[in-house]
């Protein structure tokens, strides 16, 4: 399998209007838009995929869609369920059909959970996993209810040491993607949110899993190549972050796929209610204030 590293893309799931289809043929364009960019890898079914609104039977479509169309990036597939078969199921399915790894989140309806129930869990998935697949586990506590905590990590890297391949932090927290790199060398850590994009280049991450660079994959491509070649990656970082705080003045998903629409020149795609659209105002003043970011930069 690669090595994953550098800058790998969160995709957005194409929807047609009203979130009643996705639209599979919107897919291969937008993976050669990334690719003629610079990104390594992608990540299609995550938290900017809208992962926990599509069926098991269309998340198995997405993933033979990206496989069959991924040329040189690596796969990082979203896997992670409300419910343990489904996770198994979706798991097996993408490392069967050749993804380099599976990403998976915590269950996310049940809150306050116990170690030993949230322990149990990844380890029937692990224990289903191909013999050589591998998985990252995605903390991402603002929106699962549930953080990755050392005793669930170590225990999978005692009993799993050659499936447990790393973890996704978007926890938000610089320090605790310190902690992680820290205590888990072995593992390969990704950040996870792009306004920490360069900071935690710094601190030594294997790469970052961004959702921004979906619409601005050569930016985010950019402020690695800076941190490579030990530049300073300030200024560049900070006009990434102001364009992802613009996003979320918005609907976050909504106004991502708009600004791939603006800036990426792809269909213009919807996402799935519960998610809401941008309307015709916000569409515009979303559009106003990243071209005068970008002239800005």
């Amino acid at each position: 399998m690669p090595i994953l590293k550098g800058i790998i893309v969160a995709t957005v799931t194409p929807f047609t209007e009203g979130g009643r289809e996705i639209d599979y043929d919107w897919i291969p364009p937008h993976l050669r838009f990334l690719e003629e960019r610079g990104i390594s890898g992608v990540l299609p079914l995550g938290t900017n995929g809208e992962g926990p609104s599509v069926s098991l039977e269309e998340r198995k479509q997405v993933i033979d869609t990206v496989l069959a169309h991924r040329g040189g990036l690596a796969v990082v597939a979203g896997t992670g369920c409300a419910a343990l078969p489904d996770t198994i199921k979706a798991s097996r399915y993408a490392l069967e059909r050749g993804a380099d790894a599976v990403i998976i989140v915590p269950p996310f309806y049940f809150k306050n959970l116990p170690l030993s129930g949230l322990r149990e869990y990844y380890r029937a998935v692990f224990r289903a996993l191909p013999p050589e697949g591998k998985a990252l586990l995605y903390n991402i506590p603002s929106v699962s209810g549930v953080e990755i905590e050392d005793g669930l990590v170590d225990a999978l890297q005692t009993q799993f040491p050659q499936r447990l391949l790393g973890i996704k932090d978007t926890s938000g927290r610089l320090d605790k993607t310190r902690h992680y790199l820290a205590r888990y060398p072995r593992l390969r850590i990704f950040s996870g949110s792009d306004e920490l994009l360069g900071p935690c280049l710094d601190a030594g991450v294997a790469g970052a899993i961004s959702g921004l660079a979906n619409a601005f994959p050569a930016e985010a491509v950019a402020i690695l190549d800076a941190h490579i070649r030990a530049a300073d990656v300030t200024a560049a970082q900070a006009a990434f972050s102001q364009m992802r705080i613009l996003t979320r003045k918005f609907a976050q998903h909504s106004a991502t796929k708009h600004l791939l629409h603006i800036f990426a020149r792809l269909p213009l795609t919807h996402v799935r209610p519960p998610l809401a659209e941008l309307t015709v105002e916000e569409a515009a003043a979303l559009e106003t204030e990243a071209r005068a970011l970008l002239r800005q930069t």
